[in-house]
């Protein structure tokens, strides 16, 4: 930021320009059904067969996608509308490209972080996704601030040995009072992170091919 005032026109590490920035710690939160996993397993597979993705370019990518929500028929079928819309690329690109790992965290003699630190270390993605952070990172008080403030400490973890940015898929509640979607949880989450995006049902029809 201090280069950018200063009048350096260099741009920053994006991910996908103006929406990830290599190295941030993002929360994208939504409610249930609202398709956070969809969204996240269509700029995985973007990322990592370097796709445009939502009309902006990318560069292959290597993705982390750790998936403490959904069931394998579940995923195989998000892999499959993704792969749909992202026009149905061939399969020998993303066969090149794409590192896309599939893990599930609860791994036998390890805690949680030490799981996402070694997969870090092993694989040096540049991006982390969590689907859903609460599960993944083993939270039992999701309105506990420390709690949420010793997840995050832990998650740093990961940064410090793969400088990647990491997605936290969570939920989102509705505020009656203001008729406002905010992250569900501890402040925490919201105080600790760069940014948070709030994903919304927005209205429309599927297309065609059930998008």
């Amino acid at each position: 930021l201090v280069e950018l005032l200063e009048g350096d026109d260099t741009p920053p590490p994006w991910l996908v320009p103006y929406l990830l920035c290599q190295g941030t710690m993002i929360v994208l939160a939504g409610e249930a059904g609202a398709g956070k996993s969809f969204f996240s397993y269509t700029l995985s597979l973007a990322l990592a067969s370097g796709l445009p993705f939502l009309t902006r370019p990318t560069a292959p990518t290597k993705v982390l996608y750790f998936d403490e929500e959904n069931s394998l028929p579940d995923l195989l079928q998000y892999l499959r509308w993704a792969w749909n819309g992202l026009g149905r690329p061939a399969s020998g690109m993303i066969a090149e490209n794409f590192t896309h790992l599939h893990f599930a965290l609860a791994a036998a003699g390890r805690s949680w972080d030490d799981t996402l630190a070694l997969a870090a270390m092993r694989y040096q993605p540049q991006l982390i996704v969590l689907d859903t952070t609460t599960p993944a990172c083993h939270i039992a008080d999701e309105n506990d601030n420390a709690e949420a403030t010793e997840a995050i400490r832990r998650l740093r973890r990961a940064q410090a040995v793969a400088p990647c940015t990491l997605l936290l898929l969570k939920h989102a509640r509705l505020n009656t009072e203001d008729g406002v979607w905010q992250m569900r949880g501890a402040k925490a989450w919201k105080g600790a992170t760069d940014a948070t995006l709030i994903h919304q049902i927005g209205r429309g029809r599927p297309r065609k091919d059930g998008l």
